[in-house]
């Protein structure tokens, strides 16, 4: 009764409002499951037109690019150039109106803060809602969230009710913590999912793992990882232990939801209704080529107060087509995390973080972390148990990954420490840690 009086308060606060949500949320699907016809085309060219002519009319940072033709026309820009230039980001029309910031901190703990305008965040909760139930959750269902928790984020205890969340802190991810947890969900007999980092999901599986029988828990309907990539055998594993598909969402604070897996397939779909993606090259700022990895760059379709237009999220990925009833669809194949990320073999070659998840294999290893300290120096924090005694194997193994000239340390420690942000690093490049946020290469 009460997921049912949630859902019908949503909406019914929603009409009130002028049905702006619902309204959006019709848009949205109506985009993303018709993506080839002529009015879903139509709709995504006249969106972005309309921001691209808002920006240079009305943004003294975008008033250059007045004569523009097309988007190829505008720069890429990053979290440095929007810093340095802050204010002539603002558009004049709202500068006086009632605006929204987000906050995030990202994993270099560098604050950053994003002003979105009421429709931005009108078209941000339709969003939310359809990817929410793509993947299985709907509006009243209990919300096990958990995540860094802070002043910025943490909602008033109306919001909380209303939103049916139960506020899980990441740091709580005991032994004895995630025991509560599980038991807690066990008494929970309504409808209910999990949103959580991946990294999360991996202390579950770990827990689960090392459990004499599984929790009895009804009726998750929906489990969703969030900000980290996802590991192939902790989603196994989750879906193994509580019987429920595991998807993951590729988000940011100062955007919304970019791309999301569905429930079937590991393909992230892109949000076109709300951003136009592109995948670049590595070094230049042309296409990257389809199943190449690339930098994800984004320009948020609804976002007025703010335009952000070609906005390198310092993420990579891969950009390669489905077909589906006859129609061809662009989607993002993989999803790789910051640049930071990225490691390099002893002779300077880029290698995927994936190359880290070999340790995986290897038993007795409670947590892990890689970290690329020079050009040829690697170190490897391992948390482990006592029957531990694989170290000679991995440091074979990574000597054929990363050459037979790396010189590897294993460092044994009793916990991997959480970010400011609350997330765990698991790779860390200390080497080419200035790839992150490059500095402005368009002067104002």
């Amino acid at each position: 009764m009460l997921q049912t009086f949630r859902k019908k308060l949503f909406w019914s606060l929603d009409v009130l409002k002028g049905s702006k949500i619902k309204t959006h949320y019709k848009d949205v699907k109506n985009i993303l499951e018709n993506f080839d016809s002529i009015e879903s085309k139509k709709k995504r060219a006249e969106c972005l037109g309309k921001l691209l002519k808002h920006a240079v009319n009305t943004t003294p940072f975008y008033k250059r690019f007045t004569n523009f033709s097309s988007l190829n026309d505008f720069p890429v820009i990053n979290k440095n150039m929007i810093r340095d230039h802050y204010d002539d980001f603002k558009s004049s029309i709202f500068r006086d109106q009632k605006n929204y910031a987000v906050y995030t901190s990202g994993s270099t703990g560098t604050p950053f803060r994003i002003f979105h305008d009421k429709n931005k965040r009108d078209r941000h909760s339709a969003d939310v809602t359809y990817f929410n139930r793509k993947a299985g959750f709907e509006i009243g269902h209990k919300s096990y969230y958990i995540r860094h928790w802070d002043q910025y984020n943490t909602s008033n205890p109306w919001m909380v009710w209303r939103k049916n969340v139960h506020m899980h802190p990441v740091s709580r991810l005991s032994h004895e913590d995630l025991h509560h947890l599980f038991d807690t969900m066990s008494k929970d007999t309504t409808p209910k999912g999990i949103l959580c980092y991946a990294s999360v999901l991996d202390e579950m599986k770990i827990f689960l793992d090392s459990s004499d029988t599984a929790p009895s828990i009804e009726r998750i309907n929906s489990i969703i990882a969030i900000s980290e990539t996802l590991k192939e055998d902790t989603k196994k594993g989750i879906e193994k232990h509580l019987g429920v598909p595991v998807v993951s969402r590729y988000a940011n604070v100062e955007n919304g939801i970019l791309a999301q897996q569905f429930l079937t397939g590991n393909e992230f779909h892109i949000n076109w209704a709300s951003y136009f993606v592109e995948v670049l090259d590595m070094d230049t700022d042309e296409p990257a080529a389809p199943g190449e990895r690339g930098r994800i760059v984004i320009t948020d379709l609804y976002n007025q107060c703010m335009p952000m237009i070609r906005y390198d999220t310092g993420d990579l990925g891969q950009m390669d087509y489905r077909i589906k009833n006859g129609m061809e669809y662009p989607v993002l194949d993989r999803v790789e995390g910051r640049k930071l990320d990225m490691i390099y073999d002893t002779d300077g070659e880029m290698m995927s973080p994936y190359v880290v998840y070999h340790i995986l294999k290897y038993p007795h290893i409670k947590q892990y972390q890689f970290i690329q300290e020079g050009e040829k120096k690697y170190l490897i924090k391992l948390n482990v148990s006592p029957e531990f005694n694989s170290g000679k194997n991995i440091l074979s193994e990574f000597k054929k990954h990363l050459g037979t000239d790396a010189e590897i340390l294993l460092d044994f420690v009793e916990d991997i420490p959480l970010l400011s942000s609350g997330k765990r690093k698991f790779v860390i490049n200390k080497w080419r840690s200035n790839l992150v946020e490059e500095p402005s290469r368009l002067q104002a």
